[in-house]
């Protein structure tokens, strides 16, 4: 009752906030159009907390993400222990809403807790993991999480080889099959994904890629799609990489989805640009799964001072970029 009590109150709260309007259709109202899911990631559960940002959040999207709450060192900090409270309140808003959730991330190069790092033994940490995946998956499997990113940013962040981790130190290359094969098993129906950054502006980075994937699946391993993290700073990707990507991973009966994208620029016009560019191409190339990292400046994260890289202000005003994603989705045909 307690879960059915929060969702009709946010759902009231929603109702009576003031919000901004676009004097447009939502995204998400575009994207169900065409079979899309449109999301937003780095969701900290407190940002719910603000009834204006839980109102955009329902009313423009249909997929939320975690910020950190699904990483090893928040979520499981020791032994033993799950702080579920924070994702359960994510989850919880999500079937409020009708939106699906993807769980961000079951291991990465960063976030992992003292206990997992002073693992020298590989039964062990595989142990460890087994444990880890089959705790986060098993909670959630009834629920909206859909799809995974199982490993993120394995790769060195200038492609120079594999990032040199806790699992790598113990386990060799091999640990990415591993958590692929483990995550398979606590979740026998959920995508599985392999999520990446850089790699559409890093021609050699993309190629390493390729070639780690391309691997995986010779070997049999289940991964399902590749997540492009998308973090883009002042450049657009060259035109026809993302559809180039689409493609060879399709012909390795791969998806790929957009998992984190955010444009930072001073320059509100090439931001702008950049959005719809984007967007345009990974619709057309057969991206049907398009997340950004957030969607307003009020909690946004920045590597280029004073940038905005979001969708909507600090007040939840609609930018350009919002209107250049809801053009390209609006205008989208779908011929698949």
């Amino acid at each position: 009752m307690k879960v059915a009590t929060l969702i009709i109150a946010l759902l009231a709260a929603a109702e009576a906030v003031q919000i901004p309007s676009t004097g447009a259709t939502s995204l998400k109202q575009e994207a169900a159009k065409k079979d899309i899911i449109i999301g937003s990631g780095a969701i900290n559960p407190t940002y719910l907390n603000d009834p204006q940002f839980a109102a955009v959040l329902a009313l423009q999207f249909n997929s939320l993400s975690p910020e950190n709450e699904g990483k090893w060192s928040f979520l499981n900090p020791t032994e033993g222990y799950y702080n579920w409270t924070s994702l359960d309140r994510l989850v919880d808003f999500a079937e409020g809403y009708n939106m699906v959730v993807k769980g961000h991330g079951l291991i990465s190069s960063c976030c992992n807790p003292d206990y997992i790092l002073n693992i020298t033994d590989p039964a062990a940490l595989r142990a460890a993991m087994t444990a880890h995946f089959e705790a986060f998956m098993h909670r959630y499997s009834d629920k909206r999480v859909d799809r995974w990113d199982v490993v993120t940013e394995a790769l060195k962040t200038n492609g120079s080889g594999l990032n040199t981790n806790i699992f790598y130190n113990v386990l060799g290359s091999g640990y990415i099959a591993d958590a692929f094969r483990i995550a398979r098993a606590a979740g026998p129906d959920a995508k599985l994904f392999i999520n990446e950054n850089l790699v559409e502006s890093l021609p050699g980075k993309r190629q390493e890629l390729y070639e780690l994937v391309s691997g995986l699946v010779a070997d049999g391993v289940p991964v399902d799609g590749v997540a492009l993290q998308m973090h883009i700073t002042e450049v657009a990707p060259i035109p026809g990489v993302i559809t180039d990507m689409v493609n060879s991973y399709k012909a390795l009966g791969l998806e790929v989805a957009i998992a984190e994208l955010d444009v930072h620029t001073l320059n509100a016009t090439l931001q702008t640009d950049i959005y719809g560019a984007v967007i345009e191409e990974a619709l057309h190339a057969g991206i049907t799964d398009i997340s950004f990292w957030g969607f307003t400046d009020k909690h946004a994260y920045t590597w280029i001072p004073g940038a905005k890289p979001l969708m909507f202000t600090e007040c939840y005003k609609p930018k350009g970029a919002f209107y250049a994603v809801h053009n390209a989705l609006a205008n989208f045909v779908n011929a698949h």
